[in-house]
């Protein structure tokens, strides 16, 4: 009798678990408010989008990423790609001979720009001169293509979802981003002072305009590098005595004032939220769960090979009511709000300066995030939490390639029109005094958003600079790198060392 008892209680409780489980996920949340922008808007994709060239940029010589034919041919596929399996599909194809052409026809296309504030990129470049014309001539192609891609009336990111900008394509793009630099560069030197500035400015914008449209990292990344290395470029030519002035008023009339949400990722954030509410949709849709879409949440690789044999001996209709009940237990509006919820933070850290955070930004990245950390998270939408886990990056990943790249992008803007200030305040021979510097820096509008006060000069190193991402004065001392944990400096090298 005490058996069946227990036998009898056990089963009562399995059965009211299943009852409170069931009842848990009937429901759904309110719809997630998404972006409203189409995916495919018809603008985008007109003749006179230099985002096609972008898109071509690995191509071998021949071709020709401008053209009609070309256009068409992307789009085909683009159209081709929702009805094929990814592994079969032409996109698949298109990216394996974009890896064979890349190899047979733009090995060594990378050019080295230098990494410390401190070295001189002009005697830099000066040195390497013929390296620089010997690039040029061998990658004209590819130089013709960046210059296309500048002169374009526009400039806008056109990838549907389940796409984005071969990596191959942006990394070219990038490293021909820096040849051209220091071609216009060596060029001003040679005394083509405002038409070779205005080329670096030209850069620049078509940076800002990728940043406002980029729908993905690696075009965002792009825009960020078109930015920088005409910033520093042009940091290098107000630094010489023979710059003139009008140089000088054609940076400041070129570079107004940005708020720092012109630096950020908000295209990316909402591309972002958009696949993933489509890779949902075709869950709930397909019944079939995508297990790329677990991939990080499963540590060990043997635990996702096993749910993709799952999944594959699933088209034999073995385990159609598994992938039936597993999707009717991802609550599709929830699962999304809680991923928005992420990038919403993530935006939030992008617009507010880092010495106003107040906590941990790895806290407020995941400040409202509903996870698999919760106790008994597997009672409601247990596998919307673990999609939503996987489909978060690590904290270091985002705080360094979202949150402080994009201020310290804006700071190296902001140093740089401060440069420009200080130059036209500076006399032709007796140069500018530290007092009437430390003046401008403390009349200005712009701050360090590392620490809310005004940007520093440092007459041991020679530099303008912001305290970084790690809150540390290290004296004006930036190491460019992947780290983000040093100052960051323009130099200013007419200051009165005596003064």
């Amino acid at each position: 009798m005490a058996m069946k008892r227990i036998l009898f209680w056990g089963a009562a409780a399995v059965a009211c678990l299943v009852l409170i489980v069931f009842g848990l996920n009937l429901f759904d949340a309110p719809p997630a408010p998404l972006s409203t922008a189409p995916l495919l808007p018809g603008a985008a994709l007109g003749p006179d989008n230099g985002f096609f060239i972008l898109w071509g940029f690995a191509e071998p010589p021949a071709s020709d990423p401008a053209g009609q034919a070309y256009r068409g041919l992307l789009l085909d596929m683009f159209a081709a790609r929702a009805k094929e399996r990814r592994s079969r599909s032409p996109y698949g194809q298109w990216l394996t001979r974009l890896n064979l052409e890349y190899r047979e026809h733009w090995q060594g296309a990378r050019l080295n720009f230098p990494q410390g504030a401190h070295e001189d990129i002009c005697a830099f470049f000066v040195s390497r001169r013929a390296e620089i014309a010997g690039r040029r001539q061998r990658f004209a192609v590819l130089q013709k293509r960046y210059e296309q891609v500048l002169r374009s009336s526009r400039l806008e990111d056109f990838s549907p979802v389940g796409f984005e900008l071969p990596k191959l394509c942006s990394n070219l793009a990038a490293g021909q981003a820096r040849l051209f630099a220091a071609s216009r560069l060596l060029a001003a030197l040679d005394g083509e002072w405002l038409p070779a500035s205005e080329d670096l400015l030209a850069a620049a914008a078509a940076g800002f305009r990728l940043l406002s449209s980029g729908r993905t990292l690696a075009a965002n990344s792009l825009g960020k590098d078109m930015i920088e290395l005409s910033l520093r470029a042009l940091a290098a030519l107000l630094n010489r005595p023979e710059c003139p002035s009008d140089l000088v008023r054609l940076v400041l009339q070129r570079l107004p004032v940005r708020p720092v949400g012109q630096f950020g990722t908000a295209a990316v954030r909402a591309f972002t939220c958009l696949n993933f509410a489509a890779a949902l949709a075709r869950l709930k849709k397909n019944r079939i769960v995508d297990p790329w879409l677990l991939k990080d949440f499963f540590r060990e690789p043997a635990a996702l090979f096993a749910l993709e044999r799952f999944v594959a001996i699933s088209g034999l209709r073995l385990f159609t009511a598994a992938h039936a009940m597993a999707a009717f237990f991802v609550q599709e509006n929830e699962t999304l709000t809680t991923a928005c919820v992420f990038w919403e933070n993530v935006g939030r850290l992008e617009t507010m300066p880092p010495w106003q955070w107040g906590s941990k930004p790895g806290a407020a990245l995941h400040r409202g995030l509903d996870t698999v950390q919760a106790p008994f998270w597997w009672l409601r939408n247990p596998l919307g939490k673990m999609m939503v886990r996987s489909a978060v990056p690590f904290t270091w990943p985002v705080l360094q390639h979202y949150v402080y790249r994009s201020h310290g992008l804006k700071v190296r803007y902001d140093l740089v029109r401060l440069l420009a200030r200080a130059r036209l305040q500076a006399g032709p021979d007796s140069g500018l005094t530290q007092e009437a510097l430390r003046g401008l820096l403390a009349s200005a509008a712009e701050r360090d958003p590392f620490s809310g006060l005004p940007f520093l000069f440092s007459r041991e190193s020679g530099m303008l600079y912001s305290i970084g991402p790690n809150g540390s004065d290290d004296g004006g001392r930036e190491q460019q790198a992947i780290w983000r944990d040093s100052d960051i400096a323009v130099p200013i090298k007419f200051v009165s060392r005596d003064s």
